[in-house]
């Protein structure tokens, strides 16, 4: 049986707890939903926990993620490393987090994970003035691109799906506006979500292509 692990922060979470399902109500109910749709049997296993650094996945990775045993993985991390520097000058730099996303994935290699899907985190400007980090949209985006950089080169070195969010975003948010996107440049609407689920389907459909 096929196994689906989807693991990151917020949003990945996306109340998964308080769904009857366990997947939440993002992008990763919309991923469950079109591969039922086309008959792929596989389960699916929502371990977001909103919050997440890159550390905080290190500290559960066996019990929340190998344990659940899966043949794809999906992680989705980057963006809290980035707000934790905004907020807390507590900074990752892009060596530790390098250092960091290396080590989950060997351990997910050497646990025999056959399939690595990696997404890309993203953040686009906000103007509303309720958003506590609209001020910060400048540090923001320079303290993640070398985080997205990484991530990219890393599904490179070990044979993954790239899921390039970003890119995406950018241009849905220059068609439709930010806040369509992502409200507080963060958190994705439900037309992020599904803006996500599709590029994530796309990046998983090519590891069979």
């Amino acid at each position: 049986m096929s196994v689906i692990v989807f693991v990151g922060d917020s949003i990945t979470d996306c109340d998964r707890r308080t769904d009857r399902a366990g997947l939440g109500y993002g992008y990763v109910n919309e991923v469950a939903r079109a591969l039922r749709e086309r008959g792929d049997q596989s389960t699916v296993v929502n371990a977001g926990i909103a919050g997440n650094r890159i550390a905080h996945l290190q500290q559960r990775w066996q019990t929340d993620v190998l344990d659940h045993h899966p043949t794809t993985l999906s992680v989705y991390i980057g963006i809290n490393d980035t707000l934790a520097a905004f907020f807390e000058g507590r900074p990752t730099p892009p060596d530790v987090f390098e250092r960091r996303y290396v080590d989950l994935l060997d351990r997910s290699v050497a646990a025999g994970v056959a399939r690595l899907v990696l997404v890309e985190p993203f953040y686009v400007d906000t103007d509303l003035p309720s958003i506590r980090w609209g001020e910060g949209a400048a540090f923001i985006h320079e303290d993640l691109a070398p985080k997205r950089a990484i991530i990219r080169d890393l599904a490179a070195r070990f044979g993954a799906a790239f899921v390039p969010v970003q890119s995406a975003v950018d241009e849905l948010a220059a068609q439709r506006g930010p806040t369509m996107v992502a409200t507080d440049g963060v958190h994705p609407t439900p037309l992020g979500h599904r803006l996500i689920a599709d590029a994530w389907l796309a990046a998983y459909d090519s590891l069979s292509a």
